[in-house]
């Protein structure tokens, strides 16, 4: 098992999973949101080829809609 933090919350996966696995597991809507791991945004065509490594900080971020 490894730690990552996720909008500041503590999460323990296990090894070898990707951001994209990871994000499914989550069950979050994908479409209109960012993901940075240590403050580098992740392109979501990298997400699948991306593993998490312990200690990452990664932060989820919706874009909204207003006026």
């Amino acid at each position: 098992m490894i730690a990552i933090k996720v909008n500041q919350k503590d999460h323990h996966i296990l090894e070898n999973v990707t951001l994209q696995t990871f994000v499914e597991q989550l069950k979050i809507e994908t479409n209109g949101i960012a993901i940075a791991i240590n403050n580098a945004v992740i392109k979501k065509a990298d997400w699948s080829s991306r593993l998490l490594q312990n200690n990452d900080d990664i932060l989820i971020i919706k874009s909204t809609q207003g006026g």
